[in-house]
């Protein structure tokens, strides 16, 4: 139960943290809607995503992890598109600089937002478990 707790909660955090940083990826500021939007990657997360790891390890060997990203991202595709929780749009990455690094303006796609948004959902939750 404790376990099944904190996992919502860390995907309430990571979808709050990636509408934060994304601008693409807009979440109504109602909080029944962070509730179940967190339930369901929380139960993505923990239903669908061991089995998926299991059946496409081969895959996944193979491609070095590149089934499993794109597997995810089409899951978080359909859960956003079926249930009108959150919306993922078009997003113009307006650039930065970070520690000497200049990143330039980039124009992603809706379908490139989606993988963005995947990844980093899933990195900000296994983050989280590392940490906690």
């Amino acid at each position: 139960m404790k376990k099944i707790f904190r996992m919502i909660v860390f995907s309430a955090v990571a979808i709050f943290l990636t509408a934060l940083w994304n601008k693409g990826f807009i979440i109504k500021s109602d909080p029944m809607i962070y509730i179940k939007a967190a339930l369901l990657i929380a139960a993505v997360y923990y239903l669908v995503l061991p089995i998926s790891k299991l059946i496409l390890l081969p895959l996944n060997i193979i491609s070095l992890g590149l089934v499993s990203v794109i597997f995810y991202s089409a899951v978080l595709f359909f859960l956003f598109n079926q249930f009108d929780l959150i919306a993922v749009k078009e997003w113009i990455f307006p650039g930065a600089k970070i520690f000497g690094i200049t990143l330039s303006k980039i124009q992603i796609s809706g379908t490139a937002n989606i993988f963005v948004s995947s990844f980093s959902i899933s990195t900000i939750i296994n983050l989280l478990e590392k940490i906690i």
